[in-house]
C-alpha cells in the first residue's frame, strides 16, 4: 500500500481481520464481499495517493 498514514493502514488490518472472522466461522459470502470492497477501496487509495503526488 503506498500511503503512510498509520490510520489507514489501521483500518485495513481491522478489515482483513473482520474478513478472516467471517472466512473461518463460515460465512463465505460476507468474506468474500469484504474481500472485494477491501481491495477496491486500496486500488482506489493507491490511485488517489499517485495522482496526489505526479500533481506536486
Amino acid at each position: 500500500m503506498m500511503s503512510d498514514n498509520i490510520w489507514v493502514k489501521l483500518f485495513f488490518v481491522i478489515l482483513y481481520a473482520a474478513m478472516a472472522y467471517f472466512t473461518f466461522t463460515g460465512n463465505m459470502m460476507m468474506g468474500m464481499y469484504l474481500m472485494a470492497g477491501g481491495m477496491l477501496l486500496s486500488a482506489l487509495l493507491s490511485l488517489v495517493s499517485s495522482l496526489a503526488k505526479s500533481k506536486k
